[in-house]
């Protein structure tokens, strides 16, 4: 890891800012999604956090996770993978 860790204190532009990228991804993956959830520091009101919105679509099965990396690449986001997370 390179650079400084940035905690920033709570800001309520957090919330606002990760419902226009759920608005933004919606369309893209609607039909694959069960749910487009705001999860991390920054969806806790009130949390100090790093400054990056994140987001998790939640999947009925494991099998569309192909396709729906597939359209997320499509719109500029790129996979890397579970990052040890599960």
């Amino acid at each position: 890891m390179t650079g400084m860790i940035v905690i920033s204190d709570y800001d309520p532009r957090w919330s606002e800012q990760f419902e226009d990228l759920r608005q933004r991804l919606a369309p893209h993956v609607a039909d694959l999604a069960v749910s487009i959830e705001h999860v991390g520091s920054t969806a806790v009101p009130g949390r100090a956090a790093k400054p990056i919105i994140d987001l998790d679509i939640v999947v009925s099965e494991d099998a569309v996770m192909p396709e729906l990396i597939c359209r997320l690449n499509g719109v500029g986001y790129r996979h890397e993978g579970e990052l040890g997370a599960r």
